[in-house]
């Protein structure tokens, strides 16, 4: 990993080939195998991680240089992911008590689940 990688700290550049074995065992439909627990990363370092990164895809998005749609779709996915470290606040707002998300995480999983059998 080296060129476009340039500027990366040490453990960026491990972590970053870490996604990407991630990514060829997903490609080639393996599951790796499990790590030991390491007993490093909290619950709040997760979600701080998640909101990192929707800040990210959301000022990408607003500036154009992710397509609204691919934006969308990786916000979903970080719901997600929040929904399930901590569960996403009931209603669209404060204020409400109709829970408005749920619908939306069922209808995400669904296509979700669908194109991971798919490319089973």
């Amino acid at each position: 990993m080296t060129g476009r990688f340039e500027g990366l700290d040490p453990a960026q550049k491990r972590l970053y080939g870490m996604m990407q074995t991630l990514m060829v065992y997903r490609a080639q439909g393996a599951t790796p195998p499990p790590g030991a627990p390491r007993n490093v990363v909290s619950q709040q370092d997760a979600l701080e991680a998640v909101l990192l990164i929707a800040e990210h895809v959301d000022a990408l998005t607003q500036s154009g240089r992710i397509h609204v749609a691919d934006g969308g779709t990786l916000a979903s996915m970080l719901m997600l992911v929040r929904d399930y470290i901590e569960p996403l606040p009931h209603g669209a707002d404060e204020y409400s008590e109709a829970d408005g998300v749920k619908p939306d995480l069922e209808a995400t999983i669904e296509v979700l689940r669908a194109a991971q059998e798919a490319t089973s």
